[in-house]
């Protein structure tokens, strides 16, 4: 029997309240001071000098290192996309990306030396081998997961991929704040994801309709920097 509109009305209704809000806050208790860094120097043909050292003085701003994502939903994440990080003034840029999983990111070199990019992170192990000014290699990430990303050449070149298997994954503002909406009712693990710090776990419940709120510490052991 074909349903009614007021049926298939009420089934959408229905699907709705059983999706809640969730909100919360990264709190980084420590600041991170950035280290200072000299590059390994290798005799090969279009390697850069060493590269001015990063002073420790120099202000970051810790949200901007850290992502905020859900572990394990049962959701399809949006459909593959292409991004780019760039190989520019001996740096990655930018230097963290988030990605739904079949996403390529393409890494072209936009500096006058040879680079190498590679990972041996165990959701993506790759390397692109030597390869100068205006070539573009590319990779595709089929699994979930944090891929960190090394120059062979450049000990000081530093990104992170973080490839998602859900819609709910975001970047923090400035405050530490973030929102995650219209989420089925149920139990979740949140993860936080700082460059330095590595991931900090907290499990919620999101409830069928209203909002759940959670704080997420993120402790920065200075005595490592």
């Amino acid at each position: 029997m074909a349903l009614t509109r007021v049926a298939v009305g009420a089934l959408i209704f229905a699907g709705l309240a059983l999706a809640g809000d969730l909100t919360g806050q990264v709190v980084i208790s420590r600041k991170l001071s950035r280290r200072t860094i000299s590059p390994a120097t290798y005799s090969l043909r279009g390697a850069a000098p060493p590269a001015a050292p990063v002073s420790s003085d120099a202000a970051v701003d810790e949200f901007s290192q850290t992502v905020v994502f859900v572990e394990g939903a049962k959701i399809a994440p949006p459909p593959p996309q292409t991004a780019v990080i760039a190989q520019r003034n001996s740096r990655f840029e930018p230097d963290l990306v988030i990605i739904p999983v079949g996403s390529t990111v393409q890494f072209p070199n936009q500096d006058p030396i040879f680079h190498n990019v590679f990972s041996l992170s165990r959701a993506r192990q790759f390397d692109l081998g030597y390869y100068p000014r205006s070539k573009s290699k590319s990779v595709t990430f089929d699994q979930p997961g944090v891929v960190q990303v090394y120059c062979h050449i450049h000990a000081n070149m530093y990104a992170a991929i973080v490839v998602t298997d859900n819609p709910w994954w975001q970047k923090l503002a400035n405050t530490g704040d973030f929102v995650f909406h219209n989420m089925p009712a149920g139990h979740y693990r949140i993860v936080a994801w700082h460059k330095v710090a590595g991931a900090h776990v907290v499990e919620v419940d999101v409830p069928a309709a209203g909002a759940a709120h959670i704080a997420i510490g993120v402790p920065i052991d200075e005595a490592r920097n």
